[in-house]
Formats: C-alpha cells, sequence, structure tokens
C-alpha cells in the first residue's frame, strides 16, 4: 500500500464496498451521528454550566458556602448513578423506540436546566441537577450503544472520538459563551449573566430533541424513517458483525453477572477516571482546579476565568480524535491507556511540586487534556468486544458509565473538597498512583480478549468450520470476536480474510 492510500485510511477509514454501502454511510452519518453528537454537545453544555456559572456569580446570588459546590456535584453524579441502571434495561430492553426515548430525554434534562436558571436556593439547584442527571445518563452510553449497531469495527473509533469530542466541544462553547453572555447580557432585565447564559442553554436544547424526534431511526431491524429504503436497512443489517437481539429477562442479568468482559471494562473505565483526575478534573467538572485557583488569586477577570481553560478542553478534543484514528488504523486499542497514562501522569506529577511558576502550572494542567484520550478509543473497543451479546454490549457500556461516575462522585468530596483550595495534594497524588497502575491492567484485559479469541477460532476450526487465510487485521481480537450463541455461528468482522460455515452450538460455548 503506498503512502496516499495510508494517509487516507488513517484520517478515512477504509473505502466502502460499493456505492450503495457509501451512500448508506453518508445517510447515517449526517442524520444518526449528527443527532447523536448534537445531544451529547448540549449534554456537555447544559453541565458544564453549572462550573462557569458558579465562577459567574451564581456563588454569591445563591448563597454557596463550604462545602456546597461539592455537594452540588457529588448529587448530580448521584442522579446518574440512580439514572444509569434503567437507563441501560430500557435502551437494551427491545420494547421501547429508541427514537422516542433518547429524544424525550434531551428534552427533559433542557427543562431541569430552566428550572436551575430560576433557582434561588442551593436546595433547589441541587433538586433540578439530580433529575437533569437521570435524563442526561442515557445520552453517553446510549449514544455509543447505537453507534455499535450502525457501524462497521473499523468505523467505530472515529465516530466514538467525535462522540467525545461533541461533548468537549459543549464544554469548550460553554466557556466562550458564558464569557461572551456575563459581558453583554448580565444585568438585563434584572437578571444575572449566569442565568442567561442557562435560558439561552435551554433555548438551545429543545430544538435538537426536536431534531431526534422526526429522524432518529430507531435500529435497522425496526426503522421506520424513509430516509432509508429497504434495501439500505437491509445493507445495514448485512454489513456489521450479526448480534443477538434478547429480550429483558432474569437469566441475561444472571449471564452477565458472570462475564468477566462486563466486569473488565467496567473496571478498568472505573480506574482510569481516577487516573484522569490530573485531567479530568482540570478539564471535565469541568476545568475546576484550574478555574478556582484562578479565582483563588484574584488576578483574573470572570471572562479570563471562563476563557484561559479552554486550552485544555482544545487538547482534549485534538488528542482524543488523533489517538481514535490511530487506533481504528491499527485494529487496536488498548495501548492507548498507555500512553494516557504517560501524559496525566507527567501532569500531575507537576501539579503535585506546587511551588513552581505559573507558566509551569499553566503547562501541567494543559497537558491534562491528553489524560482523556482513552474514553473514545475504550468505549469503541468494549463496543466491540462484546458484540456477540446485545444485552452484555448495553450493560457494560453503562456500567462503565456508571462507574467512572461513582468514582467522580467518591473523589470529588474526599479528594478534591473546595476547602483544599489552592493545592489539591491528595488529589494529585492519588491520580499519579492510578496511573502507574492503570496500563497493567490494559494489557491484561489485552491479553485475555485475545485469549478468547484464539480459543474460539481453535474450537471452531477443530469443528472443520473454518479455513484460515492471512488475515488483514494484525489484531487477535479482532480476527474473531463473536459468536451467535443463537444460531450457533461463528461471525468474523470483515477485515479478517476468513470463510465461516455453521458451527454447532456445543463447539463455541
Amino acid at each position: 500500500m503506498g503512502f496516499a492510500p495510508k494517509v487516507r485510511r488513517f484520517f478515512i477509514g477504509d473505502k466502502p464496498s460499493s456505492a450503495q454501502e457509501a451512500t448508506l454511510l453518508r445517510k447515517i452519518d449526517t442524520v444518526l451521528l449528527a443527532y447523536l453528537c448534537l445531544s451529547q454537545f448540549m449534554n456537555f453544555l447544559d453541565r458544564q454550566n453549572i462550573t462557569n456559572a458558579y465562577v459567574s456569580g451564581m456563588a454569591e446570588d445563591v448563597g454557596f458556602t463550604g462545602l456546597d459546590y461539592n455537594v452540588t456535584q457529588t448529587i448530580f453524579q448521584i442522579g446518574y448513578i440512580v439514572g444509569g441502571i434503567p437507563q441501560s434495561l430500557i435502551v437494551s430492553s427491545n420494547r421501547i423506540r429508541l427514537s422516542i426515548w433518547l429524544p424525550l430525554c434531551c428534552m427533559c434534562w433542557g427543562l431541569m436546566n430552566l428550572g436551575v436558571a430560576f433557582s434561588t436556593k442551593v436546595y433547589q439547584i441541587q433538586i433540578f441537577r439530580f433529575f437533569m442527571a437521570i435524563f442526561e445518563s442515557v445520552s453517553f452510553a446510549g449514544g455509543h450503544y447505537v453507534l455499535g449497531i450502525w457501524y462497521k469495527p473499523s468505523e467505530l473509533g472515529k465516530r466514538a472520538a467525535l462522540l467525545t469530542a461533541s461533548q468537549n466541544t459543549g464544554g469548550l462553547f460553554a466557556g466562550v459563551m458564558q464569557g461572551a453572555i456575563y459581558t453583554t447580557l448580565n444585568g438585563r432585565l434584572g437578571m444575572s449573566g449566569w442565568r442567561w447564559m442557562i435560558l439561552v442553554n435551554t433555548l438551545m436544547t429543545v430544538p435538537v430533541a426536536l431534531f431526534g424526534f422526526f429522524t432518529f431511526p430507531d435500529t435497522p431491524q425496526d426503522c421506520r424513517r424513509r430516509w432509508l429504503s429497504k434495501e439500505e436497512l437491509q445493507l445495514a443489517i448485512d454489513r456489521v458483525p450479526e448480534r443477538v437481539q434478547t429480550k429483558l429477562s432474569w437469566g441475561s442479568f444472571k449471564r452477565i453477572f458472570f462475564e468477566w468482559r462486563f466486569w473488565a471494562f467496567t473496571f478498568q473505565f472505573s480506574f482510569n477516571t481516577i487516573m484522569e483526575w490530573s485531567g479530568l478534573f482540570t478539564v471535565s467538572f469541568r476545568r475546576v482546579p484550574m478555574q478556582l485557583w484562578m479565582k483563588w488569586t484574584g488576578w483574573y477577570t470572570v471572562p479570563q476565568i471562563n476563557y484561559y481553560p479552554l486550552g485544555t478542553t482544545a487538547i482534549i478534543i485534538t488528542s482524543t480524535f488523533f489517538f481514535a484514528l490511530w487506533s481504528d488504523y491499527t485494529r487496536s486499542r488498548w495501548w492507548v491507556n498507555c500512553v494516557m497514562a504517560v501524559f496525566s501522569g507527567v501532569s500531575a506529577t507537576i501539579l503535585l511540586v506546587w511551588e513552581i511558576p505559573t507558566a509551569a502550572k499553566y503547562f501541567a494542567w494543559y497537558l491534562a487534556g491528553m489524560g482523556y484520550i482513552g474514553q473514545a478509543t475504550n468505549f469503541a473497543w468494549a463496543n466491540e468486544m462484546c458484540r456477540d451479546n446485545d444485552q452484555l454490549r448495553a450493560y457494560t457500556l453503562y456500567a462503565m458509565v456508571y462507574g467512572s461516575n461513582v468514582s467522580i462522585a467518591i473523589f470529588g468530596i474526599a479528594f478534591f473538597p473546595v476547602t483544599d483550595l489552592p493545592r489539591f495534594t491528595k488529589g494529585y497524588a492519588t491520580s499519579l498512583a492510578i496511573c502507574i497502575l492503570s496500563p497493567p491492567l490494559a494489557y491484561a484485559i489485552h491479553r485475555a480478549c485475545a485469549s478468547r479469541a484464539a480459543r474460539l477460532k481453535r474450537e471452531a476450526e477443530a469443528a472443520g468450520s473454518i479455513e484460515y487465510r492471512p488475515a488483514d487485521s494484525p489484531s487477535a481480537e479482532a480476527q474473531y470476536e463473536d459468536v451467535d450463541e443463537k444460531k450457533g455461528e461463528a461471525v468474523i468482522p470483515e477485515e479478517g480474510d476468513v470463510k465461516v460455515s455453521e458451527v454447532p452450538v456445543s463447539m463455541v460455548r
């Protein structure tokens, strides 16, 4: 392969196999992916503005004192955790149409955000944020679940990166918007700038929800949208590895509870959330230590407090997308966790020293953006490795978000309380420790997935059902990743040049 084709494959991916597939991809990218990205953008725009509002006058207007801010953030995380369980059940149940449920939740979290804009007491904000989180909890994991239904494994990384980039673009835009609104609307009609910001957010969320109500296509098997023909829907089914659609049952809970992939990916992402804290809590709550430190010094104006940390978010967006492209190109994703650990560890080390020039602090906070690169690739990785069972995939993706938010809820108060200003020694020390422990965990999961793939190949080959020829994919995980337990059929990703035939169920379990 020449240099130009390699560059094209790195940035765009493999060429569609036909003109019909190219048209299908263009359509689902334009409508389905666009809605998922817009809803995720609004999700994080609405979520981020609590921090921007806090440093822009809300703390004084509403009466935040002591740990009120940390408690408010933790209540939001509790809502996200509480909502994640029923949301995963609803999304994977095959009983409620996603084209109704996802936009409905988007509309509801916008209305909860509107309540925050007119709150006058801390407890009111906490109540609205709790229910806002319950509705928001469907968005991120649900988006990755839908991506896994419509896209090939070789296409997942780039789309997962777009989803992640959308949420961080929401955080980026929140800072810009808050600075602009504070400058232009603060005091208009007797309302503070932070209230105007949240009101504008709500007005932006409603059209996105309506867009989803009228265009979202559900799954290829259940789609009723006229913008996709019957032939295109059949192609959408045929082009991805076959998945087992099951109804919600007690038996499915038991099977998933004893499935090691569920626990491995959940624990790994929850672990990484702690590792991200030099970056995550510099960026995601968003940019909290940096912004709180800027406010604590008294050196910066409100617009500066909102604008300066946006450099970290810009690094998040570009680096996440680059490494997602790279993981798609190499057909391997586990190693991104090692890169993430290095950069996050360097950032945490610099901030632990603390008695350094201001420029070095800024460098560390900006570098912390690299501590976020594993999110898109880890969700794409879990999506691929759990494709053989629809409910396993849904529960695993939601459990990853669930576990991550449990980590955030605990660490927010225990290791990053605002009372530790200006230094967060406990938080950065813990983050550094996790940076050391996380790469071996990622490698262990990688080896376990590869061993599982090799075992399934040996069992199927022993049944005389598969003839192997050189595969395009270098990843052992990708060469043989799925087994349809219902039909007893080995499902090989399209990248592997493998002949497949029926395999007795007894030979593949």
